[in-house]
């Protein structure tokens, strides 16, 4: 008889995904900057990009607090 016990799933974390995008961001502008007449103020690029990193991190720890089982969620789980 086999009491193999599966392991939880691992998730993509918060944090990588949103500094990956904010690495993406910065790499598209430094590209359009280069093919088109564009004149960006690095000052407000800054400023919208830590505007959007903040926001991003906290509505990813909010989502990761929902879907998080709690220590008496795994009072629940059958023990072999």
């Amino acid at each position: 008889m086999s009491t193999s016990l599966t392991r939880p799933r691992r998730r993509a974390r918060v944090v990588t995904i949103v500094w990956g995008a904010v690495l993406l961001a910065v790499a598209v502008l430094l590209l359009v900057g280069q093919f088109v007449a564009l004149a960006i103020d690095p000052v407000i690029v800054a400023l919208g990009l830590l505007v959007g990193v903040g926001l991003a991190l906290v509505a990813g720890g909010i989502l990761s607090l929902r879907t998080r089982p709690t220590p008496d969620d795994r009072d629940d789980l059958p023990t072999y």
